[in-house]
């Protein structure tokens, strides 16, 4: 009768549960953790597209650190749980990604926003604006795995982009253009070379010109031919201010 009387009673919402944790139920946190593993794993896996292998990959460790995290940083009224985890987890993956490649935080969000913009001073304890700055960073992280097919790194793709305006432009210009043609498109994406005599016979675009920013244009072709919606966000942003500025 009590086991009953148990199930009927109403249950707690992760959130309650949450707080009991952080007045100092150390049993009840062990329970959220175990209960949440199939999260932790599910989270790893949609960040790095693959499975994640819970006693052989060492990325899980990270993930369970970072879902620990959550449950002591979270505050009440800050939204979602399980959202905030969820962001938390997915930074910390990117942070080990970043270390792995030994590329700044700085260098690798500048290269992606105006110089004008304002530099990005994110915490943890505040989801409101935070998801977007690590879905930047995710989407980042896919970018240097799909580059990496073309020959392409990071560090190659911070040197060479345009630093002028009108350069810059004009390379998203060249790369949308080859995005936009499927035959072109089709040779890029085979060949994984730009089809530089093409695009200076029709575009009326010099050689050396192209070749300045090969690198760049090559990351532009990628970021349109993938699912990476904010770097296309970011993209379509740049792209209208520098042509008005033009």
């Amino acid at each position: 009768m009590p086991k009953l009387l148990n199930f009927f009673k109403k249950k707690r919402t992760i959130e309650e549960r949450v707080k009991k944790i952080q007045q100092g139920d150390g049993e009840e946190k062990e329970r959220l953790i175990k209960e949440y593993i199939p999260f932790i794993m599910k989270t790893l896996s949609n960040q790095l597209n693959r499975y994640v292998d819970m006693e052989n990959d060492d990325v899980f460790s990270i993930g369970l650190m970072a879902f620990n995290e959550s449950i002591d940083k979270y505050e009440e009224g800050k939204g979602n749980f399980l959202t905030f985890a969820s962001v938390v987890i997915k930074n910390r993956v990117i942070d080990q990604l970043r270390k792995e490649s030994k590329i700044s935080e700085k260098i690798v969000i500048t290269q992606f926003t105006n110089e004008d913009d304002e530099e990005y001073e994110g915490t943890v304890g505040a989801v409101e604006g935070f998801e977007a700055q690590i879905e930047l960073k995710a989407d980042l992280a896919d970018l240097i795995n799909k580059m990496k097919a073309f020959d392409v790194s990071l560090d190659d793709l911070i040197k060479e982009a345009p630093k002028h305006k009108k350069t810059r432009a004009t390379a998203i210009k060249i790369g949308r253009y080859i995005y936009m043609t499927p035959n072109l498109k089709e040779k890029f994406l085979k060949t994984k070379t730009l089809p530089i005599t093409e695009i200076t016979k029709v575009l009326h675009i010099s050689k050396k010109v192209i070749q300045g920013s090969r690198k760049f244009i090559i990351a532009v072709i990628l970021i349109l031919e993938s699912d990476l919606d904010t770097l296309k966000e970011y993209l379509w942003t740049t792209e209208g201010r520098e042509q008005n500025d033009v």
